[in-house]
């Protein structure tokens, strides 16, 4: 993927989160259905042989997936945990997240370096998508390496919700509601396996910086079963109202645009109007719909190859994806905060 997919990305799951975050589900079931594309894609054009456009894209594809296939070789040659586990994300994709090479990888490269939280998550994310893999132990060692991050409770309240388990649904909630912030560890993993990456098959680092933001790009939990979690009936309680905002809190807290957009989105009906928090939640959405203007009414400029060589730098230089947009809106001319008598589709945009 593409920085202008990536950025085309945000902006669909910030402006869902706008509009009260009623499209995740429907995006989360396309982002399971895009998984299977690079598959639609090859028997398309075997059905269209004819068609130069798509023998073109067809020999593209090929040679794109080549590039990487050598690359992963010599990441695995290479030995070290990022090589490893920038091979893993790579075998993952090659594979449509569907083969057992990519977790073997990633719990080598986690074998190299067990202390590290980032790499933990590389292999939960790829066992999260791998048929038959058993999760739970990966989330068990996460939530030991980083007890503060709520992600792993993430998984566990959809497998919950998915079985009709009352008593686990319960328990993920519970320490969901513990959790000071989601985080997907989005900055860490992309720039120190991009420069692993860089040097190999080709890719220079603003290449592999993008190879792996695309791949990250593709994972993401289903959010339905938190909002369930999270229902007006169930804040009816005292006590689960009190946890709602606890973990509406972890999201609003969270590394990336996406969680950041759903805890401002979850948020919404759990505090009353007038409110301080309530006021704070408001200027907080209206920071993302002026996000989400200023990247529509900029895409050509956001997308450039120029953006993209700025990009990858700051990925290294920031430990949010938010902040690192913020400074590539700054480095590209941008005004990256609302003006004070901003409104959206209004005056001082």
């Amino acid at each position: 993927m593409g920085a202008s997919m990536r950025l085309r990305a945000v902006v669909i799951l910030v402006v869902a989160c706008v509009s009260g975050c009623a499209s995740f589900s429907k995006w989360n079931q396309e982002r399971h259905a895009a998984q299977l594309q690079r598959r639609q894609n090859e028997e398309a054009a075997d059905l269209n042989k004819d068609s130069k456009a798509d023998a073109a894209a067809k020999l593209k594809r090929a040679q794109h997936d080549a590039r990487l296939r050598q690359a992963q070789s010599e990441l695995i040659a290479r030995g070290d945990p990022d090589s490893l586990a920038a091979a893993a994300l790579i075998a993952g994709l090659l594979s449509g997240f569907e083969g057992t090479t990519s977790v073997d990888l990633a719990a080598r490269a986690v074998a190299g370096a067990p202390a590290r939280a980032d790499l933990a998550f590389v292999q939960l994310q790829l066992c999260e998508s791998a048929p038959g893999c058993d999760a739970l132990p990966i989330e068990t060692y996460l939530q030991q390496l980083d007890p503060h991050n709520g992600i792993t409770w993430t998984y566990q309240l959809v497998r919950a919700d998915l079985a009709n388990d009352g008593p686990n649904w319960k328990r993920a909630r519970d320490g969901l509601a513990q959790s000071t912030s989601v985080d997907l560890y989005w900055n860490h993993i992309v720039s120190r396996l991009a420069k692993a990456m860089a040097g190999k098959a080709g890719f220079d680092a603003t290449s592999a910086a993008i190879q792996l933001l695309g791949i990250e790009s593709s994972f993401a939990p289903a959010f339905d079963p938190i909002s369930r979690a999270c229902s007006v009936q169930d804040i009816q309680q005292p006590e689960v109202l009190g946890q709602c905002r606890q973990i509406a809190a972890a999201f609003r807290n969270a590394d990336t645009s996406l969680f950041e957009a759903y805890g401002s989105s979850l948020a919404l009906h759990l505090w009353p109007d007038g409110s301080a928090e309530s006021r704070q939640i408001a200027e907080e959405r209206r920071a993302l719909r002026y996000r989400v203007e200023l990247m529509t009414r900029n895409e050509k400029k956001i997308n450039s190859p120029q953006a993209q060589r700025i990009l990858a730098p700051l990925i290294s230089r920031y430990p949010t994806e938010q902040a690192t947009y913020h400074a590539l809106f700054v480095a590209l001319g941008l005004v990256a905060d609302p003006p004070a008598n901003w409104t959206e589709n209004g005056a001082g945009s």
